[in-house]
């Protein structure tokens, strides 16, 4: 989300934002960080776990939040926001995408192959160094929007 945001914020044309958010999703989990691990439990239990569910529904209400008003720090002037609104939608789609899989049981082979590419993309690695990797990127991000 915050990748998103900052594209759009900092190049502005939606025809350049708005491909390269939707991009950076997929280049960013080939850096190693940490995730849930989602797959994992779905093999081991069958479902994701009550622990995870929390951890991403806590993710996705920060980045809802965050996001938003990282969008509305540039009204009223409506045609930015939307910019910065849709740059982070793009930027969180793929994961998104999964989300039906995941924690509303929906198969088949369409969720199967976005999980698939998804988890052959994401370079995971222990909480600690993983989620070290994202402060960086966050502090990065957030020193790129207010500067």
């Amino acid at each position: 989300m915050i990748i998103g945001a900052t594209i759009a914020t900092k190049i502005g044309n939606p025809l350049l934002a708005f491909p390269l958010a939707f991009l950076s999703n997929f280049l960013l989990d080939l850096i190693p960080h940490w995730n849930p691990h989602l797959n994992t439990e779905m093999k081991k239990f069958g479902h994701v776990t009550r622990k995870t569910t929390i951890i991403c529904l806590l993710d996705g209400s920060a980045s809802l939040i965050v996001g938003t008003l990282l969008a509305l720090r540039f009204w009223p002037d409506i045609e930015r926001v939307a910019i910065v609104l849709g740059a982070i939608f793009l930027a969180v789609i793929a994961d998104l995408s999964e989300a039906p899989y995941f924690f509303l049981g929906a198969k088949g082979k369409y969720f199967e192959k976005i999980v698939a590419f998804q988890k052959r993309l994401q370079f995971n690695v222990p909480v600690i160094p993983g989620l070290a990797v994202q402060v960086v990127f966050l502090v990065a991000c957030f020193w790129l929007l207010f500067s």
